[in-house]
């Protein structure tokens, strides 16, 4: 074989195949939402595997079926792997909360992808041109030959998620309609962990059982208010004890019970 054909079959092979360059979801933020739709109903009772979900969800069970199923994952949309696909809790929450929070959740996926954040932080809050738009991609390192392709489906994905408002020539972030917030599934691991990170608390007993101020015949006073959750051993407790020659034994033990129960003494 000449080394011509040599190199027209090189050139056949890599056409078409990854360009290099920052990574962004090749799909449209509404698109995506529609596809994550089914995807939640799909994998509802369990995770798929690849074949069922290209098909299934994506209409594809090619290359393009491929592209959609990575744009779903970058847009936090869907977890798993080759196994087994299944939507993630942003998508599930995206389709059962009240309007109001699904904006936020939306506009939680589309700031997912890595360099649609950069390009949002960079630009917002101004009223920028689509050729400002493509600067910034072209500067957080968009390949050259996706930098349009990249620029639509930012503008769109904004739009969509409520980030901006279409201009004349490029789009409008000043004109949010939705405050990016942190994302509930990053919350609660976060909350979780900060629990885990310090000492063991304890569990503040029911409001129903020490009750403002307990008082029986003057014997003893224990300000319920005083007792705090947090990280200490025990609640902190302010207690006034009075015995005298008549009280009652009996009764003093009950008191003295009741105090052990909620770990005052």
């Amino acid at each position: 074989m000449s080394e011509p054909e040599k190199s027209n079959m090189k050139s056949t092979k890599m056409k078409g195949g990854g360009k290099g360059g920052a990574r962004f979801p090749h799909l449209n933020l509404k698109d995506a939402l529609d596809y994550s739709k089914k995807l939640v109903s799909k994998t509802f009772n369990s995770p798929q595997p690849e074949a069922i979900v290209l098909v299934g969800v994506f209409n594809n069970k090619g290359p393009r079926g491929g592209v959609r199923a990575s744009a779903l994952k970058q847009y936090g949309l869907m977890e798993g792997d080759t196994n087994g696909y299944y939507a993630s809790d942003r998508a599930k929450k995206i389709e059962t909360v009240v309007p109001e929070e699904r904006r936020g959740l939306i506009a939680d996926a589309f700031l997912s992808p890595k360099i649609f954040k950069q390009m949002y932080d960079t630009l917002q809050p101004d009223k920028v041109t689509r050729a400002k738009v493509r600067q910034v991609a072209a500067n957080a390192g968009v390949h050259v030959d996706n930098l349009d392709e990249c620029v639509g489906f930012f503008i769109d994905g904004a739009i969509e998620a409520g980030l901006g408002q279409s201009s004349a020539d490029g789009i409008d972030l000043s004109a949010a309609r939705v405050t990016p917030r942190l994302d509930s599934d990053a919350f609660e691991q976060q909350s979780n962990q900060s629990e885990s990170d310090g000492a063991e608390g304890v569990r503040e007993p029911p409001s129903n059982n020490v009750a403002g101020t307990q008082k029986e015949n003057g014997d003893s006073v224990v300000d319920s208010n005083a007792i705090t959750s947090g990280r200490a051993n025990k609640p902190q407790v302010t207690l006034a004890l009075t015995v005298d020659a008549t009280s009652d034994p009996e009764k003093l033990e009950k008191q003295l019970k009741l105090l052990r129960q909620f770990g005052v003494i």
